[in-house]
């Protein structure tokens, strides 16, 4: 029997490739944000990253002035493309945020049932106050100028 040369090639690239790297983002009890390869022993502090190159720098509060920073948290799972859209407007507008993955931390599902109930889908922000269902630019654009 004959293998083809050019199919053993092909199966051998499919598995080099296919390997990705994760890298993780929490924030300790300092307020101190830590990147690693490996998660931190609180699931609620977890921000999942596939690129590290594609995050933002973080701003500091303090560059604001006398403005207050706003304050938002963000509930969301691993796999959700708006979930994503959300952090990543957050993340060009330099706005510091928790983001909280619902199917990684009990708590946070909870506290995500709490306030708003009749909503399931994701993700659910919380901008100075203000609950949003879903992503729209136009809703977060609003909520942060309170």
């Amino acid at each position: 029997m004959v293998i083809n040369q050019s199919l053993i090639l092909l199966f051998a690239l499919t598995f080099t490739f296919s390997v990705q790297a994760e890298g993780y983002k929490w924030t300790d009890a300092n307020g101190k944000s830590h990147f690693s390869g490996s998660k931190s022993g609180n699931p609620a502090l977890i921000e999942n990253i596939a690129y590290l190159e594609n995050k933002a720098p973080e701003s500091d509060p303090a560059d604001n002035g006398d403005q207050a920073a706003p304050q938002v948290d963000i509930y969301v799972t691993s796999w959700c493309p708006y979930c994503k859209k959300a952090m990543a407007f957050l993340r060009k507008n330099n706005i510091a945020f928790n983001a909280y993955d619902i199917e990684q931390d009990i708590d946070a599902a909870t506290r995500k049932k709490t306030l708003d109930p009749g909503y399931s889908g994701i993700p659910l922000a919380v901008v100075n106050g203000v609950t949003i269902r879903g992503f729209s630019d136009a809703a977060y654009q609003q909520a942060l100028a309170k």
